[in-house]
């Protein structure tokens, strides 16, 4: 109302008043955007945030983000979905080894360290061969096992397979290669979930068989339609069978937060809690709160993060904005691509 008054006055004034207002307006929401944050990661292609309170996401990332800090700005798009999805991982280890504690698995060999140790059989012997040495066995040949855990993690990915995803496929492909060196020692499985057209499809169902996961994703189609909250109910369901099968599920959100399709029908238990006044939005929100519930470690990658710069209306959000709050609410992480 004052800028339309100003303007009848004097439409310079009126200008002036308005670009003071939105400089304001920005500086005062500059760090609105990562409100709750608990660990917040920037680089100049991409940021990291994380929401989680638990002791085991604590550990985790303490543990795997040092070489983080020390790159810091050279650190690439896909190291830091690399590292989101492993601090996740190592968290839902932490977790699984805890209910199955005394069980643990050989996942590699290394170099004996203290007095007692269990010792690598197959490693000793092939160091043993290798030094020319064989069948005699010296200390320096003596390799001790590498035992984790023996709970395994789940990762269900769920691909948004709009247009605007076109050129994101490759850094994400790139991340989860590497994730798959990782998780090969563990026999970790991964499934995806597609969200395409009006609904969402299993394209994989869960399997330690990464190669065929990637390939999938590499000839994924691509559509003008976003039906991000099916994709996400889906992987929620399919979360929690792994789960009821002893794995530790992981919901890995790969969108551009640009929904555009609601679910078909809403989500029993939920209400009628209001959270935006777009359909396609509420039932994502809707579907966040759900996975929050049952405690399913989240990482949202979000594939054209911006920075907001000024107050959205009540009720309408952004892509980024959307997906933050999705890991917001599921005490997840995030990971925004700058493009």
């Amino acid at each position: 109302m004052l800028f339309i008054v100003l303007a009848l006055i004097d439409l310079r004034l009126a200008t002036i008043a308005l670009l003071l207002w939105l400089l304001f307006n920005m500086l005062m929401n500059r760090g609105r955007l990562y409100a709750g944050k608990r660990a917040l990661l920037k680089t100049k292609k991409a940021v990291y945030v994380a929401f989680s309170t638990s002791i085991d996401f604590k550990k985790s990332f303490l543990s795997l983000s040092r070489g983080m800090r020390i790159l810091g700005g050279r650190v690439e798009p896909s190291q830091l979905v690399e590292f989101a999805i492993n601090v996740s991982r190592k968290s839902a280890r932490y977790r699984g080894k805890r209910k199955m504690r005394g069980h643990t698995v050989t996942i590699d060999y290394t170099l004996p360290r203290g007095r007692y140790f269990k010792v690598h059989l197959p490693a000793t012997l092939r160091r043993s061969a290798a030094v020319g040495e064989f069948p005699k066995v010296s200390w320096e040949s003596v390799r001790a096992r590498l035992t984790a855990g023996k709970s395994k993690v789940s990762l269900v990915v769920v691909l948004d397979s709009s247009a605007s995803m076109m050129y994101s496929i490759r850094g994400i492909l790139t991340a989860l290669e590497a994730v798959k060196r990782e998780a090969r020692k563990f026999r970790d499985r991964v499934a995806l979930v597609v969200s395409k057209g009006f609904g969402a499809a299993v394209a994989q169902h869960p399997t330690t068989n990464f190669n065929l996961v990637l390939s999938k994703i590499s000839r994924i189609g691509l559509d003008d339609f976003t039906p991000l909250a099916s994709g996400m109910y889906l992987g929620y369901n399919l979360a929690l069978r792994e789960r009821s099968k002893g794995y530790e599920p992981i919901l890995v959100i790969i969108s551009d937060g640009n929904a555009n399709v609601p679910l078909e029908r809403r989500i029993r238990g939920m209400g009628y809690r209001h959270f935006a006044f777009d359909p396609a939005v509420q039932s994502v929100l809707e579907v966040a709160h759900l996975i929050a519930k049952s405690g399913i470690e989240t990482v949202v990658i979000n594939t054209k993060h911006r920075e907001v710069l000024a107050d959205a209306a009540e009720g309408i959000l952004s892509g980024t904005e959307l997906l933050m709050r999705v890991a917001r609410i599921t005490k997840g992480e995030y990971v925004g691509i700058v493009g």
